[in-house]
């Protein structure tokens, strides 16, 4: 008991100091500490570590001949950088929503975020896969020479899912300044690449804003009614092995139509465990495809890329919905993690009317420079993945 009645008297020596230091604080300066006019500012440093998160299947593919295997991550840990805070600011407060509404949400913004995440290794049945992590968030704030124009990262978060009563919808904004380091480990080579949001060539049409993200409870499981974009990028650059570069992805002007759904769902059987997915992309999304061969570097992300970088771009358009009905996911032991369909269900599979249009090989400098070569043409594709199709992933 001796030195818990030391903790509790050095606590209050400690309380009685700090509120003698504080007398002299006005209520304007306690504001500046303590927050803003509105809301609240919430600052923390933390280091979190999950020795093992694990999903059991209890019974496989549910076959005669099948039993449960497992899907497990370890360790996993999450933590912010050394001197580095996390600050949240948090508001109730009224917004004008993208589809004109104007709604009472809690506001969430951060002007950094800080957050890096290891996963040391994924294994299906004991067996690794390899281990990953996200490090080194960036967001660039003034990006483009304005004091005012302050690049944040926001999550409004409403009431009402889909159909606005029960459930919960978000409105999502990453800045196009935003971008963050990934690696991907597997028998001691590691793969690397940056994720970044902005659009070199057009900067106004950057970052990624994502409208009216909505999750309800449903009576065949978990809806979610993915988000409206209208307009936005997501670049992959710099893909390395040790330090080599491979190549660089950059998805661009992306179009994910209103009504766009996934569904979880329980396993069909009601005998069976597992987990059933149905997914719908709507007619006429579409987004901008590009490959780029090169290395990308500050030229480039500033919108002057060099004569030694070549693109290869085409614009994908659902020509109608895209859909996925029925496929599952197991872990057996045996066959490892699979995804599948029902075989005596002939409504499952994948479905996809596809359009590549503006099917281009440039060099970069062209084409940042509006100098494009003639398209090549159009490829019309109409993809049907029947219920016979399978994929099954193994550790080793």
């Amino acid at each position: 008991m001796a030195p818990k009645c030391y903790l509790g008297l050095a606590g209050i020596l400690f309380q009685v100091s700090t509120v003698q230091a504080l007398e002299a604080l006005d209520e304007a300066a306690m504001s500046a500490v303590t927050g803003q006019a509105q809301g609240i500012r919430l600052t923390s440093e933390y280091d979190s570590t999950i020795k093992s998160v694990s999903y059991y299947d209890d019974d496989g593919m549910g076959n005669a001949d099948s039993s449960g295997g497992v899907l497990s991550l370890s360790p996993v840990r999450v933590y912010t950088p050394t001197n580095r805070p996390l600050v949240i600011e948090v508001m109730v407060n009224e917004k004008t929503r993208p589809n004109g509404s104007t709604e009472t949400g809690l506001l969430f913004t951060n002007k950094d975020l800080p957050i890096d995440i290891e996963v040391g290794a994924i294994a299906i049945n004991g067996n690794s896969i390899g281990g990953f992590g996200q490090n080194n968030f960036q967001i660039k704030n003034n990006l483009n020479a304005d004091p005012l124009d302050d690049q944040v990262y926001t999550v409004d978060l409403f009431a009402g899912g889909a159909d606005g009563n029960n459930g919960i919808s978000l409105d999502i904004d990453i800045p196009s300044s935003m971008s963050f380091d990934t690696y991907y480990d597997d028998d001691g080579v590691r793969l690397t690449s940056t994720v970044d949001f902005g659009n070199p060539f057009n900067p106004s049409a950057g970052g990624l804003k994502m409208s009216g993200l909505t999750f309800d409870l449903v009576a065949d499981g978990l809806l979610v009614g993915l988000p409206e974009i209208n307009g936005g990028s997501i670049n992959v650059y710099n893909a390395k092995i040790g330090n080599e570069t491979l190549n660089s992805a950059a998805y661009r002007n992306i179009n994910l139509q209103s009504g766009s759904t996934l569904l979880l769902k329980n396993a069909e059987g009601a005998d069976e465990s597992g987990l059933e997915i149905d997914l719908t992309l709507k007619k006429d999304s579409s987004l901008d495809y590009v490959y780029i061969a090169g290395e990308v570097g500050e030229n480039y992300l500033a919108g002057s890329p060099g004569s030694e970088i070549y693109e290869g771009s085409a614009t994908i358009t659902c020509v109608d919905d895209l859909t996925v009905r029925g496929m599952r996911m197991n872990v057996d032991v045996d066959r490892g993690l699979v995804f599948d369909f029902d075989t005596n269900d002939s409504n499952d599979g994948v479905r996809a009317h596809l359009q590549a249009t503006d099917i281009r090989f440039d060099r970069a400098d062209r084409a940042a420079a509006g100098v494009h070569s003639p398209s090549i043409g159009t490829i019309d594709a109409r993809i049907h993945l029947t219920n016979n199709t399978y994929l099954q992933v193994e550790g080793h």
